[in-house]
């Protein structure tokens, strides 16, 4: 089974922004939604990577990206800070387009 490394990258990512952010603020939620998403991500870019992944596969992965973006880039939005609200927010779009245009250009 061919493996997504991008996805499974960007699942690790969003897994030590959980993790750093319960480290720095002690915030239980960053810490499950951070591991909760990150593991979700890594689980469907993994499904969407296999060999017979049709348009469907990817959709999950980029509705992850899609809700990812969409809460961090509000807060992103009412905050300013670009550290974390503004990074995951832009790769999360970032990411969604990729399995968008992933999905279809099979």
């Amino acid at each position: 089974m061919p493996v997504d490394i991008l996805g499974l990258s960007f699942a690790a990512f969003i897994a030590l922004g959980g993790v750093i952010g319960y480290l720095k603020s002690n915030s239980a939620a960053s810490l499950a939604s951070g591991l909760i998403f990150g593991a979700l991500i890594a689980l469907s870019s993994q499904f969407a990577a296999g060999a017979t992944a049709s348009k469907t596969a990817n959709a999950l992965p980029a509705a992850l990206c899609v809700v990812l973006f969409l809460v961090m880039g509000s807060r992103f939005l009412s905050s300013k800070k670009v550290m974390p609200a503004g990074m995951v927010a832009s790769t999360s779009l970032l990411m969604a387009i990729r399995y968008i245009v992933k999905a279809y250009s099979k």
